[in-house]
């Protein structure tokens, strides 16, 4: 099968590449991707390739990027799912195979081992929006490059305890709800977790947002606006259109001392021009008595 499209993926390292070695893959045209996390906090060796996907995604906190490792060509086999005997192909399915180093862990959703999330490692079913749309970039490119949809299974099951088997194994491990069967994995074309793959029992990648990825990867998300500074025009022209605003409608409720106060209908809210003219009032009858009290004081 040929391999069409480019293979290189822009700007990631070649450093681990094992598509010319001896765990070198079968050719293919990729059609759907599986989403992993390390469960570690670097770039894994993967046995010098023997369990290594098509690329590994290492976050970069200062720089808020992903630096992307490419293992394979894009439209050659990985090797990061298990395939039995007897059943459907994974690796070899049309498959495009992301790690992300990281976890999906829950008990290290704040800290792991001295370490903190978000600062030394990525927790990524609570990654920042940053780390989400630098996956969407590498979404999208596969798209545009080789068609893979814009589209993704509904549910990413959290890692942790299933309570119909407490203390046994994750609820996105093994038999989970997530898996699909062998005729829903050979018609799959999309984006999945390895929670999804048949054939495998690993719970990764959780219940990473892999929506707010592709609505990153489709545009969907609303730019987030600039902040504008106002001029000091635009500043009384905003005020003058606030004060006009409480000045021609009965916007405030009237006090219950007032002479004319009713419950409800006229006479149960004041306009702001009332507001001001009782509030003046009121300052200069303070005024008065202050000023009455300090004579009396005074003598």
């Amino acid at each position: 099968m040929a391999r069409t499209g480019p293979q290189k993926i822009p700007g990631a390292s070649q450093a681990y590449f094992y598509g010319n070695g001896q765990y070198s893959g079968s050719a293919m045209e990729v059609n759907c991707g599986v989403v992993h996390t390390t469960e570690g906090r670097t770039v894994p060796s993967y046995n010098n390739g023997a369990m290594a996907p098509t690329v590994t995604g290492l976050p970069d906190f200062k720089a808020k990027k992903i630096r992307w490792y490419q293992h394979y060509d894009v439209d050659e086999s990985a090797r990061a799912l298990a395939n039995k005997l007897g059943g459907v192909e994974t690796n070899t399915a049309n498959t495009f195979q992301i790690e992300l180093v990281g976890t999906c862990d829950d008990k290290y959703k704040t800290g792991w081992s001295g370490k903190k999330a978000g600062v030394d490692y990525l927790h990524w079913p609570t990654a920042p929006d940053w780390a989400l749309a630098e996956v969407a970039w590498l979404v999208k490119w596969l798209n545009t490059n080789h068609g893979i949809p814009l589209t993704g299974v509904r549910d990413w099951l959290a890692y942790g305890k299933d309570s119909r088997r407490p203390g046994v194994t994750p609820a996105s491990y093994g038999a989970s709800p997530a898996r699909m069967s062998h005729a829903a994995w050979r018609n799959f074309k999309g984006w999945c977790g390895h929670q999804h793959v048949p054939e495998n029992d690993h719970g990764d990648p959780g219940n990473l947002d892999f929506a707010r990825v592709l609505a990153h990867a489709t545009g969907s998300n609303p730019p987030e606006e600039d902040d504008v500074a106002l001029s000091s025009s635009d500043i009384e022209k905003v005020a003058d259109a606030v004060v006009l605003r409480m000045l021609s409608k009965d916007a405030f409720p009237a006090p219950t001392d007032a002479a004319d106060y009713k419950p409800t209908g006229p006479g149960s809210t004041w306009s702001g021009r009332t507001v001001f003219r009782d509030l003046i009032t009121r300052v200069r009858r303070i005024s008065a008595d202050t000023a009455a009290i300090r004579k009396k004081l005074g003598a």
